[in-house]
């Protein structure tokens, strides 16, 4: 994988935010434990992410080819997708889906004869299990530190699309690739007030892909018991490299952008 410009920066990031945050959890152990209630409690959180997506990809019978597409890129390019995420915990055990679907179009080389872009479409599904080691502070809005350990499977199909300049169309073959990386992480909440909130994530995964890191961090705001509403910024870098030549197998690409979500609690 070549070094991306910023590609230790997950890691820096993951780094700071502990730092940052570790007078809060350190209330929170010693504070109230309302939650920890012995009954199960549930979580649906459709959102939506709209990240630009820089790296080199792979096509059938063909070397890699560089993609680079912006914000607005996804969404003129955006045919379909799903997102969400499920969680369910009672005291200090629980377990998380979450699922990542999109079908869209990226940009590739430039040419003067046709218009070339990579037909792509993703499913990222994750399954975690976690432990609540911290919990308590706000009475009223709750902090946490959960410990984080599952898997994810990652497919993709990939071809080249053409245009030309004469009008005519080109369609390629696909490219299938799949895998399932381990995965380990932390997730913490941290409260603002008696209604908002500060949600991180960070977590590494591997054993599939060569690497793939994760760093996401969002404003939570919940006016009701049962509603809340968020917004962040999720970050993704994913190296998937095997094979050589024509029969070489990439999926080398980094995510970055924002996601707006809310989330049903019972």
């Amino acid at each position: 994988m070549k070094a991306r410009p910023g590609s230790g920066r997950p890691v820096m990031a993951a780094m700071i935010l502990l730092a940052l945050t570790a007078p809060t959890w350190a209330r929170a152990q010693s504070g109230p434990t309302a939650a920890m209630d012995g009954r199960w409690h549930f979580n649906l959180a459709p959102y939506v992410w709209m990240p630009g997506i820089n790296g080199d990809v792979s096509v059938a019978n063909r070397p890699s080819v560089p993609v680079d597409a912006s914000f607005s890129d996804i969404l003129d390019n955006f045919d379909v997708g799903l997102q969400a995420r499920f969680e369910a915990r009672r005291n200090r055990f629980g377990f998380a889906a979450d699922v990542v679907w999109m079908n869209l179009g990226l940009p590739a080389a430039e040419t003067q004869m046709a218009d070339v872009t990579v037909d792509f479409r993703q499913l990222v599904a994750e399954g975690i299990g976690f432990y609540r080691v911290a919990s308590g502070g706000r009475a009223d809005n709750p902090a946490h530190l959960d410990l984080l350990a599952g898997v994810r499977y990652t497919t993709s199909r990939t071809r080249l699309s053409a245009e030309t300049a004469a009008g005519a169309d080109y369609d390629g073959d696909f490219q299938d690739l799949d895998w399932v990386d381990a995965v380990a992480g932390i997730e913490i909440r941290a409260p603002v007030g008696s209604k908002l909130s500060f949600l991180g994530r960070t977590d590494v995964a591997g054993f599939g892909s060569n690497v793939t890191w994760n760093l996401e961090g969002d404003l939570a705001f919940r006016p009701s018991e049962h509603w809340t509403f968020g917004a962040g910024w999720r970050y993704m870098s994913i190296d998937y490299d095997e094979g050589e030549g024509v029969e070489r197998r990439q999926l080398d690409l980094a995510y970055s952008g924002p996601r707006v979500w809310f989330a049903y609690s019972w």
